[in-house]
């Protein structure tokens, strides 16, 4: 006598897609409040560095520290980044739903760069008549040098007295260990090579300006 078939075996149910999945299906928390806060703070902070103006100083800090703090809010500011985007992740990806919360972190990031390349970089130029004025009013008095005075939108660490009338600006901005720049007011022409322990080079700008470049010597 013949047997029956056996029944086939059930075949095994389809591979389903790799998704995110909560174990009790709670909905994901998107990026809310804190993270909105930390990135306006953030990216209105590299706008300060970019413009190299602090509130609270009123003036820019030396080269060094603010490209310090620019890097450091940078780096902070790529960690909240990288906690938004996991949660957006989340909140996209699996719930396949939207929320406004995602929103302002992008546009505050968005808005801060749009800032940074908008904003004009101040120069010389632009702030000659500050400097026309300091050199007389730095002239007019009896001291040989002054610190931490702020000529028009430049921190200037010192302004030095020099030979045959010249005025030396420091600029903040470009004092690195032994190496410091600014401008100098020199209406009797080129200023020296040498003042004091400090080598000079300078450059001509127009006038009786001139832009310099010292080192201190061994």
């Amino acid at each position: 006598m013949t047997q029956p078939p056996l029944p086939a075996p059930d075949a095994p149910p389809p591979r389903e897609p790799l998704v995110l999945r909560d174990p009790i299906e709670r909905p994901a928390r998107p990026p809310k409040l804190v993270i909105a806060t930390l990135a306006m703070i953030l990216s209105t902070g590299l706008v300060f560095a970019a413009v190299d103006w602090w509130p609270g100083r009123g003036r820019g800090v030396d080269a060094f520290t603010n490209t310090a703090v620019a890097l450091a809010l940078v780096v902070l500011l790529l960690v909240v980044g990288l906690v938004w985007a996991i949660k957006t992740l989340y909140v996209v990806g699996r719930d396949r739903r939207w929320s406004w919360w995602i929103a302002p972190a992008p546009i505050a990031v968005a808005v801060a760069a749009a800032l940074i390349l908008l904003i004009p970089t101040p120069s010389f130029q632009s702030s000659r008549g500050d400097f026309d004025a300091a050199a007389r009013t730095f002239l007019s008095s009896s001291q040989p040098h002054v610190f931490d005075v702020q000529v028009g939108p430049y921190a200037i660490s010192r302004i030095q007295r020099g030979d045959n009338g010249a005025v030396y600006f420091y600029d903040s901005e470009q004092v690195f260990l032994t190496v410091s720049g600014g401008w100098v007011y020199s209406p009797a022409g080129l200023p020296p090579s040498e003042f004091g322990i400090e080598t000079i080079e300078s450059e001509h700008i127009d006038g009786p300006w001139y832009e310099f470049t010292s080192v201190w010597r061994d």
